[in-house]
């Protein structure tokens, strides 16, 4: 009996201790080159529930009348997502939401839209802010939501009323932001600017406009952070083939900066896009240990590698030099690529090369490369706000600049100063010859 018992307690310690070290073996061995920074976001594990809807006003009869790009994009916009995330739901949205039959049979939904079958509620007015605040208030949890809309801000001037509406935009946003941290999450929104065919009125006001030409929309996508970084990539939200139909512009806003500062982030090079004799680097491969320069040139050169696939921007905010600060003064950007190809660092999945200059006979001994929170030059290039009675240039939007200035300064309200900028570095220079 004492051998039993004695077998059968070898047999439990034998087992325990299998357990043991299954649970903390971490899974064997993993490549450092792989393994993201501790605090960097990554896409969800659950896909989460879309809701698109689409604003039915009058004003958007025009781009329904015909075979346009706004029933192209809205089409590959829920085709694609009905057929990956489960529970894609299409309403109508107005002064109220509604789910139609004709939402239902989502198929023949883009064949059968137009200015008749958009008759659904009252479409004679809507109130963009009304609108932004119904959906959000529906958007928590793995919920995405994606407005479809001319974004039209229903105000006579730009004076105290256009104001106020940025405001009621702010506070709106705001809100949602805090639901969001009190879950324990991150919110995100993604704003594009799509370009389509419209034949029909263009309102100004009361007053309509004869239009048959290129008129701008708007698509934001709305919801967690994590989820909304999964729908775009999932969905391609790009402008290209297999992307958007008609996207022009994107900019992407979220209420926590989603790239951090290590070895699997941002690295100087060493033998691309530099002008100087040898580099030398710190084992943190970034810092420089010393720097050879050839006197024969009136400008030292040199590069560093980011790794951005993490950060929540589109691309042409990262390539833009104005979004960024670089200091001290004798340091200034020289260029942004984004189709550099090289074997020196292979830990990128995509790197930006970021080419710095400076005067070869002023040297710091520090670079601090800034890229800012801003709203993009888009924005303010698409925007006007002098009501004239005619047809606007085809790209811009009435106060489309202040709508978009209510969002994000809902988002920069919510982060804390130092975490302000979407990212910061310093190089630290050491040594000069």
């Amino acid at each position: 009996m004492k051998r039993k018992l004695l077998g059968l307690l070898l047999i439990i310690a034998a087992i325990a201790g299998v357990v043991y070290l299954v649970n903390n073996s971490g899974g064997g061995e993993r490549e450092n080159s792989h393994i993201l920074p501790s605090d960097t976001t990554t896409v969800a594990t659950s896909k989460p529930i879309v809701r698109i809807y689409m604003e039915n006003s009058g004003s958007m009869n025009g781009y329904v009348t015909t075979n346009s790009q706004f029933k192209n994009a809205l089409g590959h916009l829920i085709t694609k997502a009905y057929g990956f995330y489960p529970g894609t739901q299409l309403n109508f949205i107005n002064q109220d939401i509604y789910h139609t039959p004709l939402c239902d049979e989502l198929d023949d939904f883009v064949l059968n839209l137009n200015p008749t079958s958009m008759k659904v509620g009252n479409t004679s007015s809507t109130d963009i802010n009304k609108i932004f605040k119904m959906i959000l208030d529906r958007t928590q949890g793995d919920t995405i939501s994606v407005l479809v809309s001319d974004c039209m801000y229903d105000v006579d001037n730009v004076g105290n009323l256009l104001s106020a509406a940025a405001s009621s935009t702010t506070g709106t946003f705001m809100r949602a932001i805090s639901r969001a941290h009190d879950a324990k999450q991150e919110f995100g929104v993604i704003i594009m600017q799509c370009m389509s065919e419209f034949s029909g009125n263009y309102y100004e006001g009361n007053t309509a406009i004869s239009c048959n030409g290129q008129r701008p929309y708007y698509i934001i996508a709305m919801g967690g952070l994590k989820q909304l970084m999964h729908f775009n990539d999932y969905m391609e939200l790009e402008n290209t083939s297999t992307g958007l139909p008609g996207m022009a512009h994107k900019y992407m806003l979220s209420s926590e900066t989603t790239w951090t500062l290590d070895n699997n982030t941002v690295r100087t090079y060493i033998r691309d896009f530099t002008n100087a004799k040898k580099i030398q680097l710190e084992d943190n491969r970034l810092d420089i240990r010393k720097i050879t320069t050839d006197h024969d040139k009136p400008n030292l050169t040199f590069a560093v590698a980011m790794g951005v696939s993490h950060l929540f921007a589109d691309k042409t905010y990262l390539l833009d030099k104005d979004n960024y600060s670089v200091e001290p003064a004798q340091f200034s950007i020289q260029q942004i690529s984004d189709d550099v190809t090289f074997a020196e660092y292979d830990v990128f999945d995509h790197p930006y090369a970021l080419r710095l200059t400076t005067d070869i006979q002023h040297f710091a001994p520090q670079v601090t490369i800034r890229l800012l929170n801003k709203i993009p030059a888009w924005v303010k290039k698409c925007s006007y706000t002098e009501r004239t009675g005619t047809l606007p240039p085809e790209n811009q939007s009435y106060a489309i600049y202040e709508m978009i200035e209510g969002i994000y300064n809902a988002f920069y309200n919510s982060i804390e100063g130092k975490n302000k900028d979407l990212c910061r570095f310093s190089i630290r220079i050491n040594g000069y010859e």
